[in-house]
């Protein structure tokens, strides 16, 4: 600034008329709080124009280059630019242009306290946005924590409180925390309840193995018919807590391997027709089977498709006295397998419920054949596992039509 104001006056005067120049000349070239002088080739003063009489005392000294120089007068600094000016190509004398740097250093003393105020402010906030940043970003781990802690003490499932929806991936967690703690409930009321279903179906025939033991204990011993009955009722008793115990099993395992296939190409006529022999020798009744084709080739878990026409032939043997008929037929990449008797069928309100686990729909007559009410509910897992349905159709006293689609 102050090098522009030495130009502004050398363009608009000549050498001659800057040494010839007085005071009230100078004075519109006077910046704020500061001082004009034009001084001779040999240090004199030649005019002087001020707004501060103190940088008047300052002392002369030309010099023939453009320079800048800082110096105290009264304890008031002030910033010096010196600008000679030529004649003939010869200095012959020199601007000089003084200004104030008290404002200035007002304004920076101000300055610093702006910057240092906002530094302390900022970091204020930065604490406190931080921490408040910190607690909500944290606050879904918190919880989880204190969850975690209450679940470990009280034993419940519980679920961390979300109060909206978050996609991202503190949100996420929560959510997935969530699942699991729904999916853990729900498989532990399900091992209550099959514990509690299971321990209710050996009850009764471990009473009855006990109470024959009891009356074969007192008396019953000498007495060949109730010893017989005794014998054979806790043989029948003994087979059925052995059936019972191999379908728990099942149950136990299919819940732990639903989902897990071994595929292979099978025959599902020969794969039929093996299994209804022994079937047929031991009953010693008839299991007719019509196909669609004399081969019907699909690629399945054959093991799981054993057992599970193993449960239908053995629920249509148990109610039926008479023969059985295996239909099977593949179309648009389904095959269908339909098990069919002519025995004494199920009422339509049970129909619904016939694939509930030990669900019975005649107490007494499933008694009297050793169901469990776990059958049908087995291999609605094994045929659901496979990818396919199940239904069930029956009438009572006409028979009961139990069918199966799987892709093929």
């Amino acid at each position: 600034m102050l090098e522009n104001q030495a130009d502004a006056i050398l363009n608009n005067y000549s050498a001659s008329e800057l040494t010839a120049m007085d005071n009230r000349e100078l004075l519109p070239f006077v910046p704020d709080g500061g001082m004009v002088r034009i001084i001779s080739s040999d240090s004199h003063v030649l005019s002087t124009s001020s707004e501060d009489d103190d940088f008047e005392n300052l002392h002369a000294v030309f010099s023939d280059d453009d320079d800048f120089a800082i110096q105290k007068t009264d304890g008031h600094k002030a910033l010096i630019y010196h600008e000679p000016f030529p004649d003939d190509d010869h200095p012959h004398g020199m601007i000089e242009i003084t200004q104030s740097l008290e404002s200035l250093s007002e304004n920076m003393s101000l300055l610093i306290m702006i910057l240092a105020a906002t530094t302390v402010l900022a970091i204020i906030l930065s604490l406190v946005g931080g921490g408040l940043l910190t607690n909500l970003l944290l606050k879904p781990v918190t919880s989880m924590s204190r969850t975690m802690r209450d679940i470990q003490k009280s034993g419940e499932f519980k679920k961390i409180p979300l109060e909206k929806k978050s996609k991202d991936e503190l949100g996420v967690m929560g959510e997935t925390f969530n699942a699991m703690m729904s999916q853990l409930e729900t498989n532990f009321e399900k091992q209550q309840q099959f514990l509690a279903d299971a321990s209710h179906e050996l009850k009764t025939p471990i009473t009855i193995v006990e109470g024959y033991t009891n009356m074969l204990k007192r008396w019953g011993a000498k007495n060949p018919d109730i010893l017989q009955e005794a014998i054979e009722a806790i043989h029948h008793e003994s087979q059925r807590m052995r059936d019972l115990i191999q379908q728990l099993l099942l149950v136990a395992k299919d819940d732990l391997d639903q989902g897990e296939l071994n595929k292979e190409r099978v025959d599902l006529v020969t794969l039929c027709q093996n299994m209804v022999k022994p079937l047929i020798r031991s009953h010693e009744r008839g299991i007719n089977i019509a196909a669609g084709s004399d081969q019907l080739v699909c690629t399945t878990d054959r093991g799981k498709l054993e057992q599970l026409l193993r449960i239908l032939l053995d629920n249509a043997m148990k109610y039926s006295d008479k023969e059985i008929d295996l239909f099977i037929d593949r179309q648009d990449g389904m095959a269908t397998i339909t098990v069919a008797d002519s025995g004494i069928g199920i009422p339509k309100e049970d129909l619904p419920r016939v694939f509930e686990r030990f669900y019975r729909v005649d107490k007494s007559r499933q008694r009297k054949t050793g169901g469990s009410g776990l059958g049908l509910s087995i291999a609605q897992s094994i045929v659901t596992s496979l990818g396919g349905t199940i239904e069930v159709e029956s009438n009572i006293g006409e028979g009961t039509r139990v069918t199966i689609a799987f892709p093929c």
